[in-house]
């Protein structure tokens, strides 16, 4: 009796062996299948309305925002800290509408930090500098061509997974980086409103 229990068990221990021994084995050399990391992350258009005085005219420099965006996803970048980072170039299609009918054109390069606070809503920060061509003449800048330092925040509001509505504020200087005599500047502050689509 004694013996015909042991070839019993000797039997389920050898199926055992034979039938887990696959699994473990593709387990182990075989690692789990990599997802590639999807660079774009979302494509938006920004505008709205931006003022700033001029002083050595008696006028205002009134700028409507043209601003297609596309934002890459850097979060290998940051390490453990939450939220999202990316980097967002933007296009720079603007319309001057005072002190004269004009146009800018350039680019700027952003960071972006943002963070869910819901499911839909999301706050950010961003600042960076861009480059801009205008052809408004002005007696604070000696130059067309200027440089952009600029900085803003606002809220996100996602109406489903992809789809975001905008709404901001910016403060850009523009300045031509002493190429000319004429620098004094000039301050923009903008309102921004907008959309924007996230890949997941």
């Amino acid at each position: 009796m004694g013996r015909k229990i042991s070839t019993v068990l000797i039997v389920i221990y050898m199926l055992l062996i034979f039938a887990v021994s696959p699994v473990w084995s593709e387990s182990k050399s075989t690692p789990p299948a990599e997802t590639p990391h999807k660079w774009l992350k979302e494509i938006g258009f920004l505008t709205g309305y931006g003022t700033a005085s001029l002083e050595k005219k008696s006028a205002d420099y009134d700028v409507i925002p043209i601003l297609p965006r596309f934002g890459f996803d850097i979060n290998p970048l940051k390490g453990n800290i939450g939220g999202d980072l990316e980097l967002i170039a933007e296009p720079i299609m603007n319309i001057v509408i005072s002190p004269d009918a004009n146009a800018e054109f350039g680019a700027s390069c952003l960071l972006k930090y943002s963070a869910h606070i819901t499911a839909r809503i999301a706050p950010y920060i961003e600042g960076g500098i861009g480059m801009v061509y205008t052809t408004q003449h002005t007696h604070e800048q000696g130059t067309q061509f200027n440089f952009l330092p600029q900085v803003g925040g606002g809220l996100q509001f996602f109406l489903n997974k992809n789809i975001a509505l905008t709404g901001g504020y910016r403060y850009r200087h523009l300045s031509n980086a002493g190429m000319s005599d004429d620098n004094s500047g000039i301050n923009h502050h903008f309102v921004l409103v907008g959309m924007s689509y996230f890949f997941k």
